[in-house]
């Protein structure tokens, strides 16, 4: 019998004056959101960074890797903060022009920030930098080759290039350390006997170092390949067949291409003093150092010892 009052003061207390009950309701709603609007909150941002560097005549160079972006946390309503961009906050602007800076704390005041709203925090909070002399200096040109030549010829002496330097500019602390200036090879690859020229560009160099020039000139020769073979054979003195040398033998080193020097036979090979032709006198007992000849035509001789003594 108890339940039936309990009822009617329930359905009363959810019933009675309902359009009242949910203007209520409504307002109170809407002061939560108001209250809840204005509440502080923090935002991080990405703000861009824009550096003004030193001109070229301060001869200055940056050596540390700027930041393209820096994070600005902002505080303020919640409300203002959903309506914040990044754009907002603009760029921050570094002067560089000194070539001098060796650290910038970045402040709250270098950041364009809306009425309402205050900078918290910053990162990095330092920038730190470091510069270094820009200084000139002539630095020699390497080329290197690639390839193989046609069987039977052989690349002549080094590659003569034009010019044989260029002028590098950059950080005194790189600058002073390069060895050359290197460039595209020098392709050999199919090539005969005869002179090559070839414009070879330079390899791009060290960061924050230029060179002067963009190409070289890069001459090669070619020559038939040459062997070397050596004998060893008797001095022969011309005039005075009872004359002796010291020493009586030497050694006779030929060289050629592979076809002439194959074709010679030690027999071929006649090492000789002529004392006649010296200013030694035949006539009389003596001795001389006289030089020894070889004559090969087309092979070239090199006698080891170039001199002997003779006496007769």
């Amino acid at each position: 019998m108890t339940t039936t009052p309990f009822r009617d003061a329930l359905r009363s207390a959810l019933l009675d004056n309902l359009a009242l009950k949910v203007l209520s309701l409504a307002f109170a709603l809407g002061f939560y959101a108001f209250i809840n609007g204005a509440e502080n909150a923090e935002r991080a941002l990405k703000v861009s960074v824009v550096s003004i560097m030193p001109p070229d005549n301060t001869n200055r160079q940056l050596m540390t890797q700027l930041p393209t972006e820096v994070t600005v946390t902002v505080r303020g309503s919640r409300s203002q903060l959903d309506d914040l961009r990044a754009d907002d906050l603009g760029t921050l602007q570094i002067d560089l022009r000194s070539g001098k800076v060796g650290a910038i704390d970045l402040e709250p005041w270098m950041f364009h920030v809306p009425g309402g709203l205050v900078v918290k925090q910053i990162y990095p909070p330092t920038i730190t930098l470091r510069w270094d002399d820009v200084i000139t200096r002539p630095i020699p040109v390497q080329v290197a080759r690639t390839g193989e030549v046609v069987p039977g010829f052989e690349v002549k002496g080094a590659i003569a290039v034009d010019p044989a330097t260029v002028i590098a500019r950059g950080p005194q602390s790189i600058v002073e350390v390069m060895q050359f200036a290197r460039t595209a090879p020098f392709e050999v690859t199919s090539l005969t006997q005869g002179t090559y020229q070839r414009s070879l560009s330079l390899d791009p160099p060290l960061k924050g170092v230029t060179y002067d020039i963009d190409t070289v000139v890069a001459t090669l020769e070619i020559s038939r390949e040459l062997i070397s073979r050596t004998f060893e054979r008797k001095v022969e003195v011309v005039g005075l067949p009872r004359a002796k040398t010291t020493p009586a033998v030497v050694s006779v080193r030929i060289t050629g291409t592979p076809e002439d020097v194959n074709a010679m036979t030690p027999e071929g090979i006649v090492p000789r003093v002529e004392p006649r032709v010296s200013s030694a006198d035949p006539t009389q007992t003596g001795s001389a150092y006289l030089d020894v000849l070889v004559d090969l035509g087309r092979v070239k001789a090199e006698v080891t010892p170039p001199k002997v003594l003779v006496k007769w």
